[in-house]
């Protein structure tokens, strides 16, 4: 969205200078950055500050920092620092922000040791370095930022085990309850409806739009949905919908797994596995490590009162809780067939709906539900075999 936003902006700028040839590059430069909305100044003022700065950008991941340039993940700041400074000194400004979708979180980044990286003049704050980029190295770049605006960048000063507000000294108990709290810093833009804030004005269209007029929009290109299910398959069938990037390619993936997958398999990169440190079982995710951790090593799980299994989740043991209770709760109001699990009913209804999305390849015959789609597979056409 910001580049084709900005491309816009841009081809003003190209034509006036093909038609007169005598004009002054950086104030007309400025008047189409005049036009630009609030959030693309924001963006443009972070780049600037980034690529004249020695501040680290992070992504979150879990408990870790995630390098948004090769997707390394650290525990440690300073191994993260070192780590940007051996692996990306000749970095690139767009692959910094290529994980923010429109609307999105603004750019987090790292401002221990803030400096300027032109003079090696220091600062406190995003502002007094914006300020001093303007005031001491002005060029093409720097006249494109307009301190009016935002700077699309959030601080932080990141220590291991002192999780401390860079905004105003607030001290946290862990890494993403600060990433939580330095958010609250930033959240302008409030319903009218419900009084829920949001960071950017993109933001908060999207929850009105979401919450308060019965549609569910895609957040890759904005499309809206009468229903979780048609927004899901949408997604699904539409890779430029799919939330997850290859850093060195572009290629798009549905899930996390299909993307490391890629990651080992075209471009080298080494197959990770996690060992846990107590009983050395081998998970080939994070998040498996994590959740039997959790589970099996900690206080921390919920233990089923019945049967004594324990889960990383309140909600998977809720889930599980169902089976032993056998109470129905969700009633079909077509039909009052009831159901253990809302999800149960959800993919019911389906059997009530008009929209047959599930259709056979082989005789075109259309479907509500996946599993009747199989159903017939087997019973009409049990010599053709098709991953579905």
């Amino acid at each position: 969205m910001y580049l084709n936003g900005l491309v816009g902006y841009f081809v003003k700028f190209r034509f006036f200078h093909i038609s007169q040839v005598v004009v002054d590059e950086q104030v007309c430069l400025l008047s189409c950055l005049e036009e630009m909305e609030p959030h693309l100044r924001a963006k443009r003022n972070a780049e600037v500050v980034l690529k004249y700065s020695t501040i680290y950008p992070f992504r979150m991941r879990a408990k870790w920092l995630m390098c948004v340039y090769c997707c390394d993940e650290f525990e440690d700041p300073a191994l993260f620092r070192r780590h940007v400074d051996e692996a990306h000194e000749n970095f690139t400004i767009s692959t910094a922000f290529a994980h923010l979708g429109r609307g999105k979180d603004y750019l987090k980044v790292d401002c221990s040791n803030m400096k300027c990286r032109i003079c090696s003049e220091p600062a406190d704050t995003l502002e007094e370095m914006a300020s001093h980029i303007i005031d001491y190295h002005r060029n093409k770049s720097t006249y494109q930022m307009n301190l009016e605006y935002q700077i699309g960048l959030h601080p932080y000063r990141l220590e291991k085990d002192r999780w401390l507000c860079f905004l105003c000294s607030e001290k946290l108990p862990s890494l993403i309850k600060l990433c939580r709290h330095t958010t609250s810093h930033y959240l302008d833009y409030t319903c009218d409806t419900c009084g829920r804030r949001y960071l950017t004005v993109d933001a908060l269209k999207y929850h009105i739009k979401c919450s308060h007029t019965g549609r569910y929009i895609c957040r890759k290109c904005w499309k809206d949905f009468p229903s979780p299910q048609t927004k899901r398959e949408h997604v699904k069938s539409t890779k430029t919908c799919w939330p997850f990037s290859c850093v060195y390619c572009g290629d798009r993936f549905l899930s996390w797994e299909q993307k490391q997958r890629h990651l080992v398999e075209s471009h080298g990169r080494p197959e990770t596995s996690y060992t846990c440190p107590e009983c050395t079982l081998v998970f080939q995710s994070r998040k498996l490590f994590y959740n039997h951790y959790k589970v099996s090593h900690t206080d921390d799980s919920f233990m089923c009162t019945c049967c004594g299994l324990r889960f990383e989740s309140k909600n998977r043991l809720e889930d599980h809780r169902l089976g032993h209770t056998g109470e129905k709760t969700f009633k079909c109001h077509v039909c009052e067939k009831s159901f253990l699990r809302k999800k149960s009913l959800t993919q019911h209804l389906w059997i009530h709906s008009d929209n047959k999305r599930f259709v056979c390849v082989l005789c075109e015959k259309q479907f509500a539900q996946k599993v009747s789609l199989k159903c017939h597979m087997r019973s009409h056409h049990p010599d053709v075999n098709l991953e579905m």
